[in-house]
């Protein structure tokens, strides 16, 4: 499943499945895997706009590689594409840059999830 990352013209980061904007109306366990693509995205404006560079060009897609047996997502290929003018000596910085991503790093290292209640102790995942 490929999910769009894009950036609209008041430069907002906008995630968009089937070219349709994902909202937590629509699937809130989108918007969650969207925050990779959307992370990614943050740091990728910054980069360019500290250097001049435009971002009307730029597109990320979020492509999720699913486990079949588990119905999970397996992997996550962050794919940044940039414009032909898109300076060369930049070219593997950008993936430095998006490698920075907290999203990123929780995923890769994810939290203990707690549910509480005001009626029970704590429970463990």
């Amino acid at each position: 499943m490929d999910l769009k990352i894009k950036f609209d013209k008041s430069g907002r980061i906008v995630p968009f499945i089937n070219g349709k904007e994902i909202t937590m109306n629509e699937s809130p366990f989108l918007i969650f895997l969207a925050t990779a693509g959307m992370c990614s995205a943050v740091y990728v404006k910054a980069f360019m706009q500290q250097r001049g560079l435009p971002i009307d060009e730029v597109e990320i897609t979020q492509r999720m590689n699913y486990n079949q047996m588990t119905n999970m997502v397996k992997d996550i290929d962050i794919i940044v594409d940039l414009p032909a003018s898109f300076p060369e000596k930049y070219k593997n910085t950008i993936k430095n840059v998006v490698a920075q991503c907290p999203v990123k790093r929780h995923l890769a290292e994810p939290p203990t999830f707690n549910v509480i209640t005001n009626l029970s102790s704590v429970l463990k995942d």
